[in-house]
């Protein structure tokens, strides 16, 4: 299955010109959604995103799937980093990306020679409240999509060239349906049943292996950071106490991973998939660490202290490219606000 173009946000960009490690890193942190696309000659990777998430990528050349999942992106991934690929970067509405999902993760509960069904029927059925809907269209060389969400119709898109059109009075909705020509796949399930699936969430290939190796210079950091805190004398038991109660706060991924003792973290076992999710999760339980401590000690001095465990940490490895632009999402202007 293609996707369609959303709003772009970049265009048959030149990969060499764009750093993929900080996009990757930006839909992460962002939780984009929308679709990822990389070009090579006649052959395409679309990779759909929702929250941030990798959720479905195929790779083809002209109609022909070559690729998919893991392999796909691993081949956009490989294309990027060579730099002989061209990039495009599209958002779409969350509605829009529902319907998609269905499609791609639930079984049609009608599907057949078109001639055979009722049109209004069917496009009546698809604008029922509280339910998310898509038409599969297959007519000749022509794969039509019509997506619908909540008793709304959204618009469609032709697999040949990825256009999204908005349709707002219908007319390739009815004029299509109508024609009583090709083969319909019919998906339909009430809002209630979709918002309880859980979507498979892929990786983007090497940039976020190793996985493990950053987790480690992470507790590493954070382990120097808590030490700086507790060395400065002020309130030191008060500041363990903090450690404790906001390390109890945090959610399940990151208790599943790591343990506190004694002051010092460790890792229990990585349960973490991506370099920018952990990140992340470092990122934010500094952040409410540290709105903790300044109670207690004041803006300037948890500045102070911070910038100087960060620098320090930064001067070890900022040789390293992976880690030095990961870093830079714990700076202290992107901490301490």
């Amino acid at each position: 299955m293609k996707f369609p173009k959303g709003k772009p946000i970049y265009e048959d960009t030149p990969s060499g010109l764009i750093n993929l490690k900080e996009l990757v890193a930006w839909i992460r942190m962002e939780k984009f959604s929308g679709v990822l696309e990389g070009k090579v000659s006649d052959i395409k990777t679309q990779i759909l995103i929702t929250e941030g998430e990798p959720r479905k990528a195929f790779t083809y050349k002209d109609s022909e799937l070559l690729l998919q999942d893991e392999e796909a992106i691993d081949s956009f991934v490989t294309d990027a980093m060579m730099r002989v690929s061209f990039i495009s970067l599209y958002n779409l509405e969350g509605e829009i990306i529902k319907s998609i999902l269905l499609k791609l993760f639930s079984n049609p509960i009608l599907n057949g020679e078109l001639k055979i069904f009722d049109p209004s029927g069917i496009i009546d059925k698809c604008l029922e409240k509280s339910n998310v809907s898509h038409l599969d269209l297959i007519l000749g060389v022509n794969n039509f999509h019509f997506l619908f969400y909540d008793g709304r119709y959204l618009g469609y898109y032709n697999e040949r060239d990825g256009e999204f059109v908005e349709d707002q009075e219908k007319i390739g909705l009815i004029q299509n349906l109508n024609s009583k020509l090709g083969y319909l796949y019919f998906y339909n399930m009430s809002i209630k049943e979709f918002e309880g699936f859980k979507f498979p969430s892929l990786k983007f290939g090497e940039i976020e292996k190793n996985i493990d190796f950053l987790i480690e210079t992470l507790i590493d950091f954070l382990n120097q950071l808590v030490t700086g805190y507790i060395s400065t004398g002020i309130y030191p038991d008060k500041v363990k106490k903090i450690l404790e109660k906001v390390f109890l706060n945090q959610n399940g991924l990151m208790r599943d991973s790591i343990i506190l003792a004694e002051d010092q973290f460790m890792i229990k076992q990585n349960v973490i998939n991506s370099w920018y999710e952990a990140v992340n999760l470092f990122a934010n339980f500094i952040k409410e660490l540290n709105k903790e401590l300044v109670r207690f000690w004041g803006k300037r001095l948890l500045t102070e202290r911070y910038t100087e465990v960060y620098k320090n940490y930064y001067e070890k490895i900022k040789d390293h490219p992976e880690l030095s632009t990961l870093f830079s999402y714990l700076s202290p202007e992107n901490i301490i606000s």
